[in-house]
């Protein structure tokens, strides 16, 4: 614990030897193919569907369009977000096949069966789909605007999804107590960041087998999901069924990141396919559609405003926001930009007083949603920026501005001015602990060295904080059986995390009983128990936690039978001693030894408990450098240094893995990925081509350091991780580059900033 790389994973051999079982592994008998018709168009009008000639194709069992699927609820439902009236956000209907108007590129409009994926094809081209196109709007800013294309005319005029605000300030003390704040401030600093959308690119695409029982009236969905419950959830309700109608199995998921958390149009469309022929019915998403129909992440404009005194302290900050929702509302889309974002404030800084704004716009692109960090690493990139803006026009050096403003440990727990309570944290030394790993004190040496070779080097400084965890009750299972074997049930679904190692570990630790007899079970809605999913960087405090305290209802449950089995009064057995069970020198007993026992008196120790586990605020310092090619703008990233605290570390080699994956993702987002469309809604970069996601060359050697500070919210002290890289790599990088580049080129820069941008804003004269 607390060692980089220590601890083994037990999932990696299995997957390495290419014996995981992900969702197209699957060879569900009698199983027909399924092929989307998908739109080639952002936004139009369907005039009909003529698909006489594909069902007459050989092979071919069933067309189905969205005339078939009447009666079918929507297929996503946002979270009850409230505007700045007091009114929740509208729904809008997201049919599983578009029957009257498409909204954007790739909705599906029609379902084809076949006995075979060529077949499929075939038919899917024969199907005849008369559009009407109309203008489409791709820019939430020009969705905005007066005259734009209208998505939504009855439930979202003007294409304004929700206008929002907070913290809550139902008397306007709060709005003008920053009023008055900036009112009195020597200096305020302004900046604004955009940042484009991205594309979850995980490494299983999505798939789904869909069957159904006549004879029990039960529909299973064979599909990746974060959580089997919460998948099972969203596909009952858009069905209209209900949830014990409805199993779903998750297996081996590759690669989620908040993607594959909810509902999908091809769900329901495969179960309804599967009813009607009465047999299994399977899809696999291909690359290419993946570009088109998986929630994409970001997406969003943002301004914000700090002010300061004479001496350099932070008084008061405003941000205001422009959010992309796409299309259509997924569950979270909208509480990203909002509650999310909001709850990350003031970050690590002492910051009495806050304002946010933000407006969430329809737009003709595929849906957003959750993508690791789901606003984190918004906000964090925004006002880091903010900060460093204001250390430039005070003529200070960042880490010294930053170092003024931080929370001291003394004043935990934190109340915000956004309402939330920090309960634990120690800033400063995270803050000193990155500066001394990364050599800060020596970087004008390197930066000299650099230059001498016609480099451009920069160094950029991340503090950053989150909120980690939602919906705090989560539940498990420890069951024993007469092999010996201890199961352990869960909901949250490993995509890479490592559940199986951590929680196994921690089970076997709390009950005493060895590591082997562990079987950690996810993934089954009939057998596993109902939670939220592994999101939000939620699994180790929820589903660890929920571990933990079922662990010790069986240990209070199996202390009677070990007096029992020990000849000895219950108050003289200790629990635990050694890992066994012992009462003076009546011997020792260990926890299967009694919950055999338990079992033959009909009073087993199988125990399912609950624990309530409140948002954590993981936070750390990252510190990157960069060097630049001034002839072409070419970025590399020489240096990297990771410091956080995470509370608890439950396994190094984990936690090592999650924050290396995330700064590679946060990499990707400062220099390379971009979703670019034509003004008409067709997407330029629709495939590995032109879509640029990291390679290993580009991610550096990463040097991290854990400052742990438990969480006291939680059974374990643990805070998620999960996220930190996504959070911190972009303003750490960014806020690199524009230290390598002369004075106003740095304010000239948006994301990724790939080379052709950086070697413009050096050629650009300043105004």
């Amino acid at each position: 614990m607390g060692h980089w790389g220590s601890g083994r994973r037990v999932e990696d051999e299995a997957l390495l030897r290419g014996l995981g079982r992900y969702s197209d592994d699957e060879t569900t008998e009698g199983a027909a193919a399924a092929i989307f018709l998908r739109s080639p168009h952002a936004h139009a009008l369907i005039r009909g569907i003529d698909a006489a000639a594909a069902r007459a194709l050989p092979g071919v069992r069933a067309v189905l369009t969205g005339a078939d699927l009447a009666g079918l609820g929507s297929v996503t439902s946002p979270m009850p977000v409230r505007g700045r009236d007091g009114a929740p956000i509208r729904p809008v209907h997201r049919p599983a096949l578009a029957a009257e108007r498409v909204r954007h590129l790739g909705e599906p409009v029609a379902l084809v069966v076949a006995e075979t994926v060529a077949g499929a094809q075939d038919a899917a081209e024969a199907v005849v789909v008369d559009y009407d196109p109309l203008p489409a709007v791709t820019d939430p800013a020009a969705a905005l605007a007066p005259g734009a294309p209208a998505l939504w005319p009855e439930e979202a005029p003007g294409n304004l999804a929700l206008d929002w605000a907070g913290p809550p300030d139902p008397d306007g003390t709060k709005a003008a107590a920053v009023e008055a704040a900036f009112a009195r401030a020597a200096l305020v600093a302004r900046v604004s960041v955009p940042i484009g959308r991205l594309v979850v690119a995980s490494l299983e695409p999505r798939a789904a087998t869909a069957s159904f029982d006549p004879g029990t009236g039960r529909y299973t969905l064979l599909a990746g999901s974060q959580g089997a419950a919460g998948l099972r959830q969203g596909v009952a309700a858009s069905m209209g069924i209900p949830e014990d109608a409805l199993r779903v199995v998750s297996h081996d998921v590759g690669g989620a990141f908040g993607m594959k958390s909810g509902n999908y149009p091809e769900y329901p469309a495969l179960l309804r396919a599967a009813e009607r022929l009465g047999r299994p019915v399977r899809w696999v998403s291909t690359r290419s559609e993946a570009f088109l129909t998986d929630n994409q992440g970001r997406g969003s404009d943002w301004t914000a405003e700090l002010a300061l005194d004479e001496e350099g302290r932070f008084l008061a900050l405003r941000v205001e926001g422009l959010a992309d929702l796409g299309a259509y509302l997924t569950q979270a889309a909208a509480f990203v930009p909002t509650g999310l974002v909001m709850m990350c404030l003031p970050a690590m800084y002492d910051i009495p007083h806050v304002a946010i704004r933000t407006r969430c716009a329809f737009t003709n692109t595929v849906p957003t949603g959750p993508y690791r960090g789901a606003g984190r690493p918004e906000i964090n990139l925004l006002l880091e920026r903010a900060v460093e803006e204001a250390a430039r026009v005070r003529g200070e050096d960042g880490a010294a501005l930053r170092r003024r403003n931080l929370i001291p440990p003394a004043r935990m727990p934190y109340a915000t001015a956004v309402g939330t309570t920090y309960d634990s944290g120690d800033f400063p030394a995270v803050l000193e602990a990155a500066l001394r790993a990364a050599d800060h004190a020596g970087f004008p040496a390197r930066r000299a060295e650099a230059e001498a070779r016609g480099r451009l080097r920069g160094i950029g400084l991340a503090c950053f904080l989150e909120n980690a965890g939602v919906m705090p009750d989560e539940p498990a299972r420890i069951a024993f059986a007469p092999d010996g074997t201890v199961s352990v049930s869960i909901n949250a679904v490993s995509s890479g995390q490592g559940h199986e190692t951590v929680f196994g570990d921690l089970a076997a630790e709390r009950l005493g009983v060895p590591r082997a007899a562990v079987r950690v079970t996810r993934g089954d809605s009939d057998r596993d128990v109902p939670g939220f999913g592994a999101v939000a960087s939620r699994s180790a405090m929820t589903a660890g936690g929920a571990i933990a305290v079922t662990a010790d209802e069986v240990l209070r449950k199996a202390r009677p039978v070990a007096a029992l089995l020990l000849q000895a009064q219950e108050e003289e057995v200790v629990v635990f001693e050694g890992g066994r069970f012992t009462a003076g020198g009546a011997g020792a007993v260990g926890l299967i030894e009694v919950a055999a026992r338990a079992a033959e008196l009909g009073t087993p120790l199988d125990t399912t408990a609950k624990v309530t586990a409140p948002t954590t605020f993981p936070n750390g310092c990252h510190v990157a450098e960069v060097e630049i090619d001034p002839e072409t703008g070419a970025t590399k990233v020489v240096s990297y240094v990771a410091v956080d605290d995470c509370g608890r570390v439950l396994n190094a080699m984990v936690v090592e893995g999650q924050i290396m994956g995330g700064v590679a993702q946060g990499l990707g987002q400062a220099l390379t990925e971009r979703v670019a469309m034509e003004a008409d809604g067709q997407l330029v970069s629709g495939s590995f081509m032109d879509y640029a996601l990291p390679r290993a060359e580009d991610v550096p050697e990463i040097q991290g350091r854990h400052i742990e500070v438990p969480a006291t919210t939680n059974p374990l002290g643990v805070k998620g991780t999960g996220e930190a890289g996504t959070t911190a790599a972009p303003p750490a990088i960014l806020g690199a580059i524009a230290n390598a580049l002369p004075p106003g080129a740095a304010s000239r820069l948006v994301l990724p900033a790939t080379a052709e941008r950086v070697w413009r804003a050096l050629q650009e004269k300043p105004a």
